[in-house]
């Protein structure tokens, strides 16, 4: 045969294909923007606007997909899908500029989504440490000082043996530690502060000294937060996403970074029967409130990273749906973790009923979600270094 069918998925190997055959490199800009097709969402749209934008669109050579029922004005409301190239789309826009029922605010937005990417911060500081995402994901080390962890339960209860398990996670290779001292685990209940600050603050307070690593504490309580950060502690991880309405003034009085979690229901009933017509748009709206209420706290926007919260009231098809589509959720402009480790998830897909032995599974989905998490939460510290190690090199998307 004279010809091959080539598999080309980054701008790299696109650049090496135009080198070898030695083409201009600027070639692969111009013809970008021919075959890359964009998808956007909008909110929901008047029928009658969403007929126009159709149309408009249309003029441009892209498209703007909306119900049926929008067609015929069967329906009120609808939301529509864009879909083009860019130029496409630019052209689209043009047509819209002279249009009523905002759409030339929409074009404005479109245009915007065009040209430029999120803000996303490049670095967040905390209490002199540094997380650096220009090398991410990062790597958050999982402590659990509790009973009853889905893991790891009665682990590391002993001061002793949980500080020196911080500090080997932290040998080898973890940006963060995150010490919980509350399981979060399907039907686990609440711990209260005092007890939960009996088992962190001898951690927190001999971390503090030397550790290199951000000292991370997974709690949704504003009393334990305050204590812990009193204590050395330099950053909170929150999975009700800040139901204490005192945690926003504790965290926004010492500007440390806050992580925000979508969870549907409590941990004790979450599992129960957890449903979502649209799960990546329903947890996408809910951080776009969460993140809203944090920044008129008093929580700057950059300090924020949101958690999609895999497993916390969700079934097998959401959690997949999230992780394949996290990239979505850096529209939002905060930085995104990735929860997946030893989860239940992992377990339904691969037969494993003991969560201690779904590291293959995890590392699996920490891979394929290299080039979308900033920040990948776990308990094989060794292992996902590796796997990043590797991932990174390859250029691995989902």
């Amino acid at each position: 045969m004279r010809i091959r069918k080539l598999h080309i998925s980054s701008d790299d190997q696109w650049l090496k294909e135009l080198e070898l055959i030695g083409a201009d490199t600027v070639t692969w800009e111009r013809l970008s923007e021919k075959c890359r097709v964009s998808v956007f969402s909008t909110c929901q749209l008047s029928s009658t606007a969403a007929n126009i934008l159709k149309q408009c669109m249309l003029s441009g050579g892209a498209d703007a997909i909306v119900s049926r029922q929008a067609v015929s004005c069967r329906t009120r409301e609808t939301r529509a899908l864009i879909v083009g190239t860019p130029k496409q789309i630019m052209r689209g826009c043009e047509s819209l500029n002279e249009q009523p029922f905002g759409l030339p605010e929409l074009a404005s937005e479109l245009r915007n989504a065009l040209v430029s990417s999120p803000g996303l911060p490049e670095t967040i500081l905390t209490c002199g440490k540094v997380l650096d995402f220009s090398r991410r994901p990062l790597v958050m080390g999982v402590l659990n000082v509790t009973s009853d962890s889905f893991s790891d339960g009665g682990d590391y209860l002993d001061v002793k043996v949980a500080v020196e398990h911080a500090r080997s996670m932290e040998k080898q290779g973890a940006d963060i530690i995150d010490i919980g001292a509350e399981s979060t685990r399907p039907g686990s209940l609440p711990v209260s502060p005092a007890i939960q600050l009996e088992r962190l603050l001898p951690i927190v307070k001999q971390l503090s000294f030397d550790c290199k690593a951000v000292i991370s504490v997974d709690t949704a309580s504003a009393e334990v937060a305050d204590a812990v950060l009193s204590a050395g502690a330099e950053m909170i991880n929150d999975i009700t996403a800040m139901s204490d309405p005192a945690m926003a003034e504790v965290v926004a009085k010492l500007d440390i970074p806050i992580i925000l979690m979508h969870m549907q229901g409590t941990p004790y009933a979450m599992q129960d029967n957890p449903g979502y017509t649209d799960v990546v748009g329903e947890v996408y709206a809910f951080f776009q409130e969460r993140i809203i209420a944090a920044v008129e706290s008093g929580i700057s926007r950059e300090r924020i990273i949101i958690d999609p919260g895999i497993g916390f009231g969700k079934r097998l098809k959401d959690n997949i749906q999230l992780i394949s589509r996290l990239a979505e959720f850096k529209w939002l402009g905060c930085r995104v973790l990735l929860g997946h480790s030893r989860k239940s998830f992992l377990g339904k897909l691969t037969g494993v009923v003991k969560p201690s032995e779904r590291e293959a599974g995890t590392h699996a989905v920490t891979a394929l979600s290299s080039n979308c998490a900033d920040i990948v939460r776990v308990h094989d510290v060794a292992g996902t270094v590796q796997v990043l190690q590797v991932s990174r090199e390859f250029g691995q998307r989902i």
